[in-house]
Parts: C-alpha cells; structure tokens; sequence
C-alpha cells in the first residue's frame, strides 16, 4: 500500500485481489474511465477504496457518462478522469459539425 495525497493506492495485482478480477479487468476500467490511476514507475496505482467501491454489484451508476464523470469529480475533489477527455472529444467533434 501506497499513500498519495492521503488517498490510499494499490498497484493492479492488489487491485484484482480486492475485486476479485483479473488485473486486465482492473487496467480496462482505468483505460475506460471506470478507476482513476497514477503511475508511480512502471506501476499503475489506483485508490483501494475506488476498487472496492467499482466492485460491489450493489453500488448505484450514474446513467450517463456525463453524470459519472460529475460523480468522480465530486469524490476525487474535482481530478480529471479518462471520462472527462472523452466528454471534451465529444464536445470538440460536435462543435466541429
């Protein structure tokens, strides 16, 4: 375990064990938005209680990657997240219309 900010992180490997997935099921939710990450090295780092919380099939999802991307916003003290270049790509192609 690694502090960062106060945030507890775990690498990928540590990451699956907590979810109970593979640690390409743990780099895919990163790469999608789904886990915000840091790289410390060669290691990618994402906070252990985000991991807990993005395996537990009773926690409630925002319907739309808008609303999820506010959702991290707000709980990761307003970070950009993978979600929020995707919704400025989005953006940038529609204004390009």
């Amino acid at each position: 375990m690694i502090l960062i900010d106060g945030v507890e992180m775990v690498d990928v490997r540590e990451a699956a064990r907590l979810a109970g997935r593979t640690p390409e099921t743990i780099r895919r939710w990163v790469w999608s938005g789904r886990l915000s990450a840091t790289r410390s090295g060669n290691k990618l780092l994402v906070p252990r209680g985000d991991v807990l919380a993005s395996s537990d099939p009773e926690a409630p999802r925002p319907g739309s990657l808008a609303e999820w991307a506010a959702q991290l916003r707000t709980t990761r003290g307003g970070a950009r997240t993978a979600s929020d270049l995707v919704l400025d790509d989005r953006a940038a192609r529609d204004a390009g219309r």
